[in-house]
C-alpha cells in the first residue's frame, strides 16, 4: 500500500494547507497511480480534504470522480479519507457540535454517491484520520489552528465531537454503498515511565499509552455508548506508526529507534494488544522514515509484519506513507524527503518526480518476500483465524432487527457470517443478490423461479448450485453452520461443516401457516447438529431433553442502542399530545388487536403508537380509532426516538400457541431506555421480570396497570427505573454472543482436536463444487 499527504488543515501560523497542490499529486494522480501499481502497490490511500472539497465546488466533484475513474483504470484501490485534519470555516465542531456533526455526515453522503457513479471495487473509507491525535494536535498543541491559545481540557470534548460525526458519517455511506469497508486511523504508541520512576508516575504512563484506545473504544461501544458506537463500526483498524511513537513519560523524550533504545516496545507487541483487544483485521495505514532511514526502517516494519504474521495476528497491509515527498506543515520551505519519489524542484513549480532507488530496492524485495501483491481489502470481510458461519435464515436481515442481526452482526466481529436468506420466489432465472449490511457479515439472497414460499423442496436444487458456486468463488472450505429454521435443513445436503448450531429463537411449529414439514425437520435436526441454543427459557425446557448439548440464551439487550438519555422525541410522532403509550414490533398473529382496541376505547386521551411491519394479517382488519396510530416498520435506528417520547410501553400479547413459548427481546429494551412496561401473562415475562414489569391477566387488568404506571409519583418512578437498570445490567447481546463465541471455539482447533463431525453426506468439497454452472449476481 502507499499513501499521499493529504492534511487540509489550517496550521498554526493560520495558513491553510494544500500538500497535493504543493507536490503536483493533485492534477498528476493518473501518472501516480500508474507508477505506483509499476512497483506493485495495488491500494492507494487518498485524502479528498473536507475543507478544500467543500471550496471546489462543482471543480472538485469533477476532480474527485477523475480520480477515482483513473485509479479504477489502473488497476488500483483507494482509501479514502473524508476528513484530514481539516473543515470548512464555517464550522465550529466545539462551539456547535450538533452543526458539525449534521454537514459531516452531508459530506459523506455527497461523496459516497460521487464515487458510486464510478466503476470500481467496493469502496473503501476512512471518515476522519486519526481521531485521538487529531483531538490532541487541535488542543494541546499549535500545530492546528483550532484552540488559540492550547486548551487540552478540551481534547476530550472535540474527540467525543469527532466520534459522533465519524458514526454518522459511516451510517451515510453505508447508505449509498452498504457493502463500503470502513478503516479507523490511529497511532499506536508505547509511553515509559522515567528509569527509576514510582507507583504514582508508572501509572501515569499506562494511562497515558491507554488513551490510544479512547477513540477506537468510543467507535465500537466500548466506552461512552451514548455516542452511538458498536461493533459493526469498527471494521477494519488503521495503525500509524513511526519511529517517534514511543516516548518517556513527563520529559517527552524519545525512545529512539535509530539507537536501539531498551525501553522500546516491538511493533508485534502493539499490534498483538490491538488484535486481542478488538479481534478485528489489521493494517499498517501509515509508516515510513526520512532520509536514509527510509530503506532501513522498511526493513524493520517489513519484518515486523512477518513476525505477527507468524503469530497469529491478522495485518492486511502496510501502507507507505507519503509516495510522493511532502512539505512540513509549519515550515512550508521544508520538504521531509521522505517519499517513494521526490520532487526536488517543487519549489520552483516543477513537480517532476525522482524515484528514490534504495527505498524503491527495498520496496522489490519485501514484496517478494512477503508475496504481498493482492489488494488486501477484497479478501473476506473478516479476515482471522476463526472458521466461518453459514446462516441458514427464514427472516431477512432487512427485517426486523432482533435476534439474529444482535448476534450476527457481534460474532462477525471475530468470523466471517455468510447469512443465507429464505428464497425470493417469481423470479425468471436463477440469481444471487449479495450485500454487507455490517462489517463481517455477507447476506445472500437467492431468487429462484416458481411461486412456492419458504425453503420449499422446488427451490432446494439450485440453492444449493448457487451456494456451493459462492463458496468456491470466496475460497471458503472450511465453515460451520447455524439453523434458525429446520426447513432449511436439505440446503445443507452436500456440505461438510466443522460443526453445526441449532439457534432455536422460537418455537415456529406454533406459528400461523407454519409448513407442514417443519416438525419433522426439526426431528432431523435435533439428530445431526452439535449444539443447541433456545431463545428462552420456556423453550429450553421444552426442548432440552432432546438434545445432549441444549443451551438456554434469553433475549438480551444493545445497551448502546437503548440506553442512551436525551434523544429527541421522533418527528412523526412529536404532534401526539400525552401521554402516550408505545408499541414496537411485528404485528401478526401474536398481538392480542382486541386488546389494543379495548385500551384505546378505555381512555380516548391516551395516543396509542403502534410502531412495526404487518405480517400474516390482513391490514384492513386492525382496529382503528382517532388515537390509534399505526406507524408501518421502521428501521432500527428510529427506535430509540419513538421510546423517548412514551409514557408507558406496551407488550399486548395474545395468549395462544405462538406466543406460549416466546422471550420478547423489546421487555429489556423498553427497561434500557428507563420506561415502564406493561405486558399481559407471556410465561417468560411473567416469570422473570414480574417485580419490574405489571402483568394483566385481562383487558381490564392492562388497563388498569398502565393507569397505576402513569399515577406513579416521582419517588415511585426512580425507585422503578433503579430496578430495571438492575435487570437490564446483569445482560447484554455482547455478553451473550460471548459466551456463545466460547462454546464454538471448540471447531476452531486443529481437526484433531476437534469434536465428531455430524454426517451431512454427501461431502460437500471445493473440487466437487466446481461443477455447478456460474449463477448470475446481482
Amino acid at each position: 500500500m502507499g499513501g499521499f499527504e493529504g492534511a487540509d488543515h489550517v496550521n498554526g501560523h493560520g495558513q491553510p494547507l494544500d500538500p497535493n497542490m504543493r507536490n503536483g499529486h493533485a492534477v498528476r494522480f493518473a501518472e501516480d497511480y500508474a507508477a505506483a501499481k509499476r512497483l506493485g502497490l495495488h491500494v492507494v490511500r487518498e485524502s479528498i480534504g473536507w475543507r478544500i472539497f467543500e471550496a471546489g465546488g462543482a471543480a472538485a466533484m469533477l476532480s474527485l470522480q477523475a480520480q477515482a475513474r483513473a485509479a479504477a483504470s489502473h488497476g488500483v484501490q483507494v482509501v479514502w479519507s473524508l476528513m484530514h485534519y481539516g473543515w470548512p470555516d464555517r464550522l465550529d465542531p466545539l462551539a456547535r457540535p450538533g452543526q458539525f456533526i449534521d454537514a459531516f455526515s452531508w459530506h459523506c453522503t455527497r461523496v459516497a454517491e460521487l464515487i458510486a457513479d464510478v466503476e470500481g471495487p467496493p469502496p473503501v473509507y476512512q471518515p476522519i484520520n486519526e481521531i485521538s491525535f487529531l483531538a490532541w494536535a487541535a488542543t494541546s498543541t499549535e500545530l492546528i489552528h483550532c484552540c488559540r491559545p492550547p486548551a487540552p481540557e478540551r481534547g476530550p470534548e472535540l474527540k467525543r465531537v469527532l466520534v459522533g460525526a465519524a458514526l454518522r458519517g459511516i451510517d451515510a455511506l453505508w447508505s449509498v454503498a452498504p457493502g463500503a469497508r470502513i478503516v479507523h486511523t490511529d497511532p499506536a504508541i508505547h509511553v515509559e515511565p522515567p528509569l527509576g520512576a514510582g507507583p504514582a508516575e508508572s501509572e501515569a504512563a499506562a494511562r497515558e499509552t491507554a488513551s490510544q484506545f479512547e477513540a477506537w473504544d468510543m467507535l465500537c461501544g466500548r466506552a461512552s455508548p451514548e455516542l452511538g458506537g458498536a461493533p459493526r463500526y469498527l471494521d477494519l483498524v488503521g495503525i500509524n506508526y513511526y519511529h517517534n511513537n514511543q516516548w518517556e513519560h513527563g520529559s517527552q523524550a524519545r525512545l529512539h529507534w535509530h539507537l536501539q533504545d531498551r525501553r522500546r516496545r516491538p511493533f508485534r507487541e502493539l499490534a498483538g494488544t490491538l488484535w486481542r483487544r478488538y479481534g478485528r483485521p489489521l493494517c499498517i495505514s501509515e509508516t515510513g522514515h526520512v532520509g536514509e532511514g527510509r530503506g532501513a526502517w522498511l526493513d524493520e516494519m517489513a519484518a515486523q509484519v512477518a513476525d505477527c504474521r507468524s503469530r497469529g495476528i491478522s495485518i492486511a497491509g502496510l501502507c507507505l506513507y507519503p509516495l510522493i515527498d511532502r512539505p512540513d506543515w509549519q515550515d512550508a520551505h521544508h520538504w521531509h524527503h521522505s517519499g517513494l519519489w521526490n520532487v526536488p524542484g517543487a519549489d520552483a513549480g516543477d513537480s517532476t518526480r525522482s524515484l528514490c532507488l534504495p527505498y524503491a530496492e527495498r520496496l522489490r524485495h519485501w514484496l517478494k518476500a512477503l508475496d504481498a501483491p493482492s489488494p488486501p481489502f477484497t479478501a473476506s470481510p473478516t479476515d482471522n483465524p476463526m472458521t466461518p458461519l453459514i446462516v441458514f435464515s427464514h427472516l431477512r436481515w432487512d427485517f426486523v432487527y432482533q435476534r439474529p442481526q444482535q448476534l450476527m452482526s457481534r460474532l462477525a466481529a471475530g468470523r466471517a457470517v455468510l447469512f443465507v436468506e429464505e428464497p425470493v420466489p417469481g423470479a425468471d432465472r436463477l440469481r444471487l443478490e449479495r450485500y454487507s449490511p455490517c462489517a463481517g457479515v455477507e447476506v445472500l439472497r437467492m431468487h429462484v423461479p416458481g411461486r412456492a414460499t419458504g425453503f420449499a423442496d422446488e427451490h432446494i436444487d439450485g440453492m444449493r448450485a448457487m451456494l456451493a458456486r459462492h463458496l468456491v468463488d470466496r475460497g471458503i472450505d472450511e465453515y460451520l453452520l447455524w439453523f434458525y429454521t429446520p426447513m432449511a435443513l436439505p440446503l445443507a445436503r452436500g456440505l461438510a461443516p466443522r460443526g453445526s448450531v441449532y439457534d432455536c429463537m422460537d418455537e415456529l411449529s406454533a406459528f400461523d401457516f407454519a409448513p407442514p414439514a417443519l416438525i419433522a425437520r426439526e426431528d432431523a435436526l435435533f439428530g445431526m447438529v452439535d449444539l443447541v441454543f433456545t431463545g428462552g427459557r420456556s423453550l429450553y425446557e421444552s426442548k432440552r431433553a432432546r438434545h445432549p448439548h441444549v443451551h438456554c440464551f434469553p433475549s438480551s439487550v444493545d445497551h448502546a442502542h437503548f440506553g442512551r438519555r436525551g434523544v429527541a422525541d421522533h418527528p412523526d410522532q412529536a404532534v401526539l399530545a400525552g401521554p402516550r403509550l408505545g408499541y414496537y414490533g411485528v404485528i401478526d398473529e401474536r398481538l392480542d388487536l382486541a386488546l389494543v382496541a379495548a385500551l384505546a376505547d378505555a381512555h380516548p386521551q391516551w395516543q396509542i403508537v403502534m410502531v412495526g411491519p404487518v405480517a400474516k394479517l390482513d391490514p384492513d382488519r386492525l382496529p382503528r380509532r382517532a388515537n390509534l396510530h399505526w406507524m408501518g416498520q421502521r428501521r432500527y435506528d428510529e427506535l430509540p426516538a419513538f421510546l423517548a417520547g412514551w409514557d408507558v410501553c406496551l407488550m399486548p400479547f395474545a395468549l395462544n400457541a405462538s406466543t406460549r413459548f416466546i422471550s420478547p427481546t423489546k421487555t429489556l429494551e423498553y427497561l434500557a431506555a428507563g420506561k415502564a412496561v406493561v405486558s399481559t401473562a407471556v410465561r417468560d415475562v411473567a416469570q422473570q421480570y414480574a417485580a419490574v414489569v405489571p402483568i394483566a391477566a385481562s383487558a381490564d387488568e392492562f388497563v388498569a396497570a398502565c393507569e397505576s404506571v402513569l399515577a406513579r409519583s416521582p419517588q415511585e418512578q426512580a425507585a422503578f427505573q433503579a430496578a430495571a437498570a438492575a435487570v437490564v445490567a446483569a445482560t447484554s447481546w455482547d455478553l451473550t454472543s460471548g459466551a456463545m463465541h466460547v462454546l464454538l471455539e471448540r471447531f476452531d482447533g486443529p481437526t484433531s482436536a476437534r469434536p465428531a463431525r455430524p454426517q451431512w453426506l454427501p461431502a460437500f468439497t471445493a473440487a466437487a463444487a466446481t461443477k455447478p454452472a456460474a449463477v448470475p449476481t446481482a
